[in-house]
């Protein structure tokens, strides 16, 4: 039997099945699109896990340098005054008395409570005061070998150059809850085996004040069991409470590659708290934005119970300061438009990872072109520098525009 040109024998046998060369093509096309994602898809993972790790990594390097020309300065300033850098504060009163430690010791047995706090002699000039983005200190956790530059901030941008200090609270080595939060699978993890902290580990930070050092608590879990860390929701407020004593929180997404709920690890300072040093521009709006955005005992109830608690109205609607932000606003320690910008997504990233993507294609493209019609080894060569440039940039976009974990 003759077969028409236009058909090709696909599968032998008693019963062949035929398909048009149309049809075979684009069948070819896209199972050769499909892999190309497939390939797309696992190279961007890649980027996330250990690409981002780079950018952290160079980031890291630069706020290093900045953190010691910020701790020089400020020990210069202190040492004018005749002080040690974590006698130097916050206060209207320069002739205010210093009041010592008791105790040799830098470590002690007990966490000192905060009356017990250095009371600074010399107001802290603004020029040295850190900033939102500025490299404040250094955290140390030698148990799982992490030793990064703490940012003045937990905003995205901040929790991609490092662990990002949450600026409602204390800076570490002050009276206070001190609190810094990082990231878990990406931009370096600095805080991705925080899980395997037990009570009792050491945890210790720099800053311009000094070192300090802090011991890991005990926490009881759900089942009863004794652990170095405990599992929260992303509402759960209180982890950023004054406790009445010194300590230090941390806090990342969890599980890992997911932001459902937070890990926090806590830990007790056993050496003498720093005077207080603001961060520059805490009296500004974030800031009032942070104090309005806490929730009372109230709303809490209302979001464990649904019960209104003005009006008693069961899933009724809130009638409360927050109304609308219990959803988002009230994420651990940050406004709404804090929380959506390191942990929502970012969807005016869209366009630019698009556009940017386009143009990776475009170039792809072109290659084989260039490929088909001359030599294919110096061509695929001569293009690659470009297409990878191009696929970084529209990998950036891309990671910038999903949530953060």
């Amino acid at each position: 039997m003759n077969l028409p040109m236009d058909l090709v024998v696909l599968a032998p046998g008693p019963t062949n099945i035929f398909m048009t060369k149309r049809t075979s093509t684009i069948i070819a096309g896209l199972g050769r699109t499909l892999i190309t994602l497939g390939c797309l898809t696992l190279t961007f993972a890649a980027f996330q896990l250990w690409g981002t790790g780079l950018a952290e990594s160079r980031a890291q390097d630069g706020l290093e340098n900045d953190f010691e020309t910020a701790r020089l300065a400020f020990a210069d300033f202190a040492e004018q005054n005749g002080l040690s850098a974590s006698e130097v504060g916050q206060t209207d009163d320069p002739e205010t008395v210093v009041l010592t430690s008791p105790e040799d010791d830098p470590v002690m047995e007990t966490p000192i409570s905060q009356d017990q706090a250095v009371t600074p002699v010399a107001s802290v000039p603004d020029e040295l005061k850190p900033q939102a983005g500025d490299a404040l200190g250094v955290i140390r956790i030698p148990r799982i070998g992490v030793d990064k530059v703490v940012i003045a901030g937990t905003r995205r941008d901040d929790l991609r150059q490092g662990p990002g200090h949450y600026p409602s609270t204390p800076l570490p080595g002050q009276a206070g809850n001190a609190a810094i939060a990082g990231h878990r699978t990406t931009y370096g993890a600095p805080f991705g085996d925080i899980d395997l902290l037990v009570p009792g580990d050491q945890i210790v930070t720099e800053t311009f004040q000094g070192t300090f050092y802090y011991e890991v608590l005990p926490q009881t879990t759900a089942d009863g069991a004794v652990s170095g860390h405990a599992i929260v929701s992303p509402y759960d407020v209180q982890v950023l409470d004054d406790y009445g004593d010194n300590r230090l929180t941390l806090t990342a997404c969890h599980p890992k590659y997911s932001a459902r709920q937070r890990i926090v690890v806590q830990a007790k300072l056993v050496n003498q708290p720093a005077a207080t040093v603001d961060i520059l521009g805490l009296d500004n709006t974030l800031a009032s934005q942070l104090e309005d955005l806490q929730l009372t005992d109230e709303e809490l109830a209302y979001e464990a119970t649904g019960v209104n608690p003005d009006t008693a109205e069961v899933d009724g609607e809130l009638d409360c300061a927050t109304c609308g932000e219990l959803d988002e606003g009230n994420a651990i320690g940050t406004s709404a438009d804090a929380l959506d910008d390191s942990l929502g997504w970012h969807m005016d990233e869209l366009t630019p990872f698009l556009i940017w993507s386009f143009l990776t294609a475009a170039a792809a493209f072109l290659a084989s072109l260039a490929a088909s019609r001359f030599r294919r080894l110096p061509s695929y060569i001569a293009a690659s520098p470009v297409v990878l440039t191009l696929l970084f940039i529209s990998f950036t976009h891309l990671d910038r525009m999903l949530p953060a974990f």
